[in-house]
């Protein structure tokens, strides 16, 4: 067995679970989650989430934006690593 421990890199940590699956809720049928390049509302929006997929938490460390007044969590989803308010998976503060 192979205990060698080696630096992950992006397409490696990309295949990694690195938190909790938790589902996206919009609360509006139809209207999807913005996927933020970082953790704050004005930030460029790099994907887009459909309500209700699920997406993997990667840490459950929140960021807080002061200007918005929201907390922020990263997960990864269909192969980007972005941000979401928190208050879309259920990770209210």
């Amino acid at each position: 067995m192979d205990n060698e421990m080696k630096e992950l890199n992006l397409e490696d940590l990309n295949q990694v679970s690195g938190g909790v699956w938790r589902t996206v809720n919009t609360g509006i049928p139809g209207v999807n989650a913005a996927l933020r390049a970082e953790a704050r509302k004005k930030s460029a929006q790099i994907g887009s989430i459909p309500n209700g997929v699920e997406v993997d938490t990667i840490t459950d460390e929140l960021f807080w934006d002061p200007v918005e007044k929201r907390h922020f969590v990263q997960v990864s989803y269909n192969g980007k690593i972005g941000w979401v308010a928190s208050s879309l998976v259920g990770m209210k503060r």
